[in-house]
């Protein structure tokens, strides 16, 4: 596996660049303040394989070529980084889909809404950026293409359980069921954009999540481009793939594999990422090319991010993300797009949380903040005319309720006061020490714990945390298991182990309901 450039010791080289394409010190305020905002969400996406983030693959790049510009309207993820401004060090509070997107539309953490994994819904008592925007007039839509990010329902299409995730949205298609998901919502979201447009342009909210990266690895071939083969050796004559009946059982036995086979992995999952990037390149020439489209760039907010990363091999074996608390998968993209507002640095080094987004948007557009929101308006940073200073505290992560870690951008400190081994499925691998510390600046891939030659880093970082889980809520919420019809997609996809079988009912007791058949929802994230 290639490994990951170190991105904040290229922090100078980053700003360098954006130095060069700003020019210098701040300009006077173009252009008006944005009327839409279309946010974007990439499940399973490592931050550090996105060329924009000086991954050594073009997996983000804007094409070269003449047609691959003319197909795509040379948009891309760079361009959407050179255009507005890249947060280096970005997180995410869990590495799972459902707690992380819950934070993004709350400004709260898993401790204050209540969602600890894939397994809780976002009770309807929390305010969420979509109910904000609808409320100030905005026509508010979301398109999902990871099952949990929707409501449960069987294969009829009857509504059974809401995850939450919909409060505030006149519009929400959960794409999930489609046979090329991410082309569908990808479609089904420009549709929309432009119909609004045609009726009266209303202010947009419009939420794309995309599911791309995500296991099984196996980019599909799309408008004659064979995503599968773009960065993987062609000589490669072994039989490793992106799937999970390769890849869990080797996990779960604590096989070892061939630096090949891993190559060939990870070239699969980069395959993905130029997949995302191809199409919303096209979602991006569909919005803004054409009649209107220049206006209609000027007026819209772009919000790219990502819910969590992906371990990638780097430790125990693992390819997934729930089980981990280390940058690999907490560490995010985060791209906002305006020229219009965003008149600061270029490239940002503070460290930064998912949280930090709807405080970020509702400081944006001048709405009322949400209720109980923890995260910290991102303008400060990203606009030289705001001059209220901006609170820099460390990112912090779990794992449940029970394991905890947090960044201050230099370090990592990982603590596991109980000793607990994350136990998400597949079954392997993954024990997580009681104390250790990273130096990220030495050790990127944060694999050698120094907790013993630094103590009072370690005993700094500790204090930070006892602060911040001082500060969580007595009687902290813990929302509601999802009913049998999410567990059992989270199941089908590798999320839950099987179900044990019934044990024999008592003499005399009464029989319990039958279940539906085939019902089936949610989701891996």
């Amino acid at each position: 596996m290639p490994r990951p450039p170190v991105l904040r010791s290229a922090l100078p080289l980053l700003c360098g660049l954006a130095l060069g394409l700003s020019g210098c010190g701040p300009p006077p305020r173009p252009g008006q303040p944005p009327r839409h905002v279309l946010l974007i969400t990439v499940d399973t996406l490592r931050a550090d394989h996105l060329s924009c983030y000086l991954y050594p693959r073009a997996t983000s790049v804007t094409p070269s070529s003449p047609e691959e510009r003319a197909a795509g309207g040379g948009w891309s993820i760079d361009r959407l980084a050179e255009k507005g401004v890249l947060f280096a060090e970005a997180f995410a509070p869990r590495g799972e889909t459902f707690p992380s997107i819950a934070t993004l539309m709350t400004g709260r953490g898993p401790f204050h809404h209540g969602a600890f994994d894939n397994l809780n819904r976002l009770d309807q008592v929390h305010e969420t950026l979509a109910e904000r925007f609808g409320e100030a007039g905005f026509a508010t839509a979301a398109f999902t293409t990871n099952r949990l990010l929707g409501p449960a329902s069987d294969p009829l299409g009857r509504t059974r359980v809401p995850s939450g995730i919909e409060q505030g949205f006149g519009e929400f298609q959960h794409l999930w069921n489609e046979s090329d998901r991410d082309l569908a919502a990808v479609g089904a979201a420009a549709n929309w954009s432009k119909a609004q447009r045609a009726a009266g342009d209303p202010p947009q909210f419009l939420w794309l999540h995309l599911m791309g990266p995500h296991l099984p690895y196996d980019p599909s071939p799309l408008h004659g481009r064979d995503f599968g083969r773009l960065f993987s050796d062609p000589d490669y004559a072994g039989q490793a793939d992106g799937s999970r009946e390769f890849l869990d059982p080797l996990y779960a036995q604590g096989q070892g594999l061939d630096p090949l086979d891993v190559a060939r992995v990870v070239a699969l999952y980069d395959g993905e990422i130029a997949r995302v990037n191809y199409l919303l390149s096209l979602f991006w020439l569909t919005l803004f090319g054409g009649e209107g489209g220049a206006a209609a760039e000027r007026d819209t907010l772009v919000v790219f991010a990502a819910d969590h990363g992906e371990e990638l091999y780097q430790r125990h074996g693992y390819w997934g993300h729930s089980k981990s608390v280390y940058s690999s998968v907490l560490q995010v993209p985060l791209i906002l797009c305006h020229p219009g507002s965003l008149t600061g640095s270029r490239v940002v080094g503070e460290v930064v949380e998912l949280a930090d987004l709807a405080p970020t948007l509702c400081d944006w557009f001048r709405l009322p903040d949400l209720a109980g929101a923890t995260g910290r308006s991102l303008l400060p940073l990203v606009d030289s005319y705001i001059r209220r200073p901006f609170e820099r505290r460390p990112a912090f992560g779990q794992w449940s309720d029970r394991i905890f870690s947090l960044t201050d951008g230099d370090w990592r400190l990982v603590y596991n006061p109980e000793g607990v081994t994350p136990d998400d499925p597949p079954a392997g691998p993954y024990p997580i020490p009681t104390l250790a510390l990273f130096d990220r600046r030495r050790d990127p891939l944060e694999l050698t714990d120094v907790s013993a030659r630094e103590p009072a880093v370690v005993k700094r970082l500790l204090g930070a945390l006892e602060g911040w889980l001082d500060a969580v809520p007595p009687g902290s919420p813990r929302s509601t298991a999802v009913d049998g019809a999410l567990s059992e997609s989270l199941r089908s996809l590798g999320y839950l182990d099987a179900p044990r079988a019934p044990a024999p009912e008592e003499p005399g007791a009464e029989p319990g309901p039958d279940p539906e058949p085939g019902a089936a929802s949610g989701s891996g994230g």
